[in-house]
């Protein structure tokens, strides 16, 4: 196991470091991309490294611990109606909630049968998709 995290740090440390220069940006971002602009935040700039962090990090994040359903997803969506949209609090928060939510899937999988112990994936698809799809008629 040790070996694959370590293969990982490739991705993974980038992955941070351009998470943790983006919170600031990103709060501005969130105004809007011509509310952004005029508040000195390099748009183009920002998305793209945004979207570069996020790859990195799902990349990491799936070929370490396989496609885990719709947690990368589900979490951040959580998150935010939970605590706002502060992208600093946000980001360690989803960190935080996303593991508590994929330990109590996993407990779940493991007990919810008796003897038939079921993947992981299944318990996030079916909180999950209910829940995306509530995300998607609530804001169309």
């Amino acid at each position: 196991m040790f070996f694959l995290v370590k293969g990982l740090l490739w991705l993974i440390i980038p992955a941070v470091m351009l998470f943790a220069l983006l919170p600031s940006s990103l709060n501005v971002l969130s105004l809007g991309t011509d509310a952004a602009a005029a508040r000195g935040v390099d748009v183009h700039r920002t998305q793209r490294l945004a979207f570069l962090g996020a790859a990195l990090a799902t990349a990491g994040a799936v070929s370490l611990a396989g496609p885990v359903g719709f947690v990368g997803i589900i979490v951040p969506h959580m998150v935010r109606l939970i605590v706002g949209g502060d992208h600093r609090i946000v980001l360690p928060a989803s960190a935080l909630l996303g593991a508590a939510f994929l330990v109590t899937c996993d407990l779940i999988a493991r007990t919810a049968f008796g003897a038939v112990e079921l993947p992981v994936g299944i318990i996030t698809a079916v909180i999950g998709g209910p829940f995306f799809l509530w995300l998607l008629v609530r804001r169309g």
